[in-house]
């Protein structure tokens, strides 16, 4: 993204003009001109130049409070959310988003079943994150450096076990200060078969006795991000 910033006149006077423009920092930048029609207008178009040149702005790096949660359905009428807790990423300047979950950080609430999804179902030892990858239009950026609230869909790529899925995320977006909070309205659903997770859901049910476990998953996404 990227600011102009504004020229104005500051003092004018028979054989001398002044002119100046206020820099990104609050500093002003001026140029005088002692005389002459050409000299005059040659250095008002310098500074006006000078004063337009973009400023790019910093990216939005994720804060602690975020986080990825799913719904496990079991024996077709028992739901359980479930969340990840640690999260890295950004959105960068050029729009490319990058979230990265750390899967050892599930969440359930029960350690002996935290301990099962991390070995049997992600296979933490062999994928130990999986990532939400998007790109933003340049209309998306600037209503994020805007501020204000709005709703956005966006296409995102999971990647998760090895695999890569495209998906369309619908979301909140709300901005202020800096500070950006990102929350889907409606769920992602995805499903076993997509990301190869069949085998290690199946495991799952096994092991706990259970008639069934969905296959589909809707997972939800919470992200508060900070402006660098």
């Amino acid at each position: 993204m990227v600011s102009h910033l504004s020229l104005f006149p500051i003092e004018f006077g028979l054989g001398h003009h002044e002119f100046s423009c206020v820099d990104l920092f609050g500093s002003k930048i001026y140029l005088t001109s002692n005389g002459g029609r050409m000299s005059f207008f040659s250095r008002l178009i310098t500074l006006f130049i000078i004063c337009n040149v973009p400023v790019a702005y910093g990216d939005w790096r994720v804060a602690q409070g975020s986080t990825v949660g799913f719904v496990s359905i079991k024996n077709n009428v028992v739901g359980e959310v479930n969340t990840f807790d640690q999260l890295s990423g950004t959105i960068f300047d050029s729009g490319r988003v990058q979230i990265v979950i750390a899967l050892s950080s599930v969440e359930t609430g029960i350690k002996i079943r935290n301990e099962r999804l991390q070995k049997m179902l992600f296979e933490v030892a062999s994928f130990p994150t999986a990532s939400i990858d998007a790109a933003l239009s340049d209309s998306q950026i600037a209503a994020l450096r805007a501020g204000g609230a709005r709703a956005e869909s966006v296409s995102v790529n999971i990647r998760l076990h090895g695999k890569t899925v495209s998906k369309t995320a619908n979301v909140s977006v709300s901005s202020s200060g800096g500070d950006v909070r990102v929350t889907t309205t409606q769920p992602i659903v995805i499903t076993a078969q997509e990301f190869g997770l069949e085998s290690g859901v199946a495991a799952l049910q096994q092991i706990a006795g259970l008639n069934a476990i969905s296959r589909s998953i809707p997972v939800t996404v919470d992200l508060r991000l900070t402006a660098d």
